[in-house]
């Protein structure tokens, strides 16, 4: 496995639009949630954060990006690396896959806490944060190779890039809590 500079932009331009769901999607407030208020062995299924809304907007903004990344491909100097990059081909069905697997594993995450007792808006170190990313890897993986140098890296940086987009959301009032 090969961790560089180069590896970073290769395995950042696939998941783009996974971040951006990921990060975005708590501006779209949600009232129906998935669960639909059912319990689960006596607790929340997966509590009233995770919507029908979010899911929607949630793959609605990765799709959105990836047509950006489309259209931006062109004009972008891959040429001007020293090595060759290995850019996987954004596509809007990737962008879908994307988002959809950041917000399948969201859930699976939101539904992970809540069978261990962790109330909504409570911090869970490490799934909170790798949860969305294992989900968009795992659907991207259906229809590109994903180099293990990427998945690596991208668990490794994620709760950094994680920690400081919820301090800032919360310093803007988006989010309730900075975690």
């Amino acid at each position: 496995m090969v961790f560089d500079i180069y590896t970073l932009v290769e395995a950042i331009w696939l998941i783009l639009p996974a971040y951006a769901a990921n990060g975005l999607v708590p501006l779209f407030k949600g009232k129906k949630p998935i669960d639909g208020g059912r319990r689960f062995m006596g607790k929340p299924l997966l509590g009233p954060a995770k919507t029908w809304e979010g899911l929607i907007w949630g793959v609605a903004i990765a799709v959105f990006i990836s047509f950006i990344m489309i259209q931006s491909y062109p004009f972008l100097p891959w040429g001007i690396s020293p090595v060759p990059l290995s850019i996987t081909p954004m596509s809007l069905h990737l962008g879908f896959l994307l988002g959809l697997g950041a917000m399948v594993g969201d859930i699976a995450g939101s539904f992970i806490k809540r069978r261990y007792g962790i109330q909504r808006g409570k911090p869970a170190p490490l799934l909170d944060q790798e949860d969305f990313i294992i989900g968009s890897l795992f659907f991207a993986a259906l229809l590109v190779a994903v180099n293990p140098s990427w998945a690596v890296l991208l668990l490794v940086i994620t709760p950094l890039f994680h920690w400081v987009s919820n301090i800032a959301a919360y310093k803007l009032k988006v989010k309730d809590t900075p975690w």
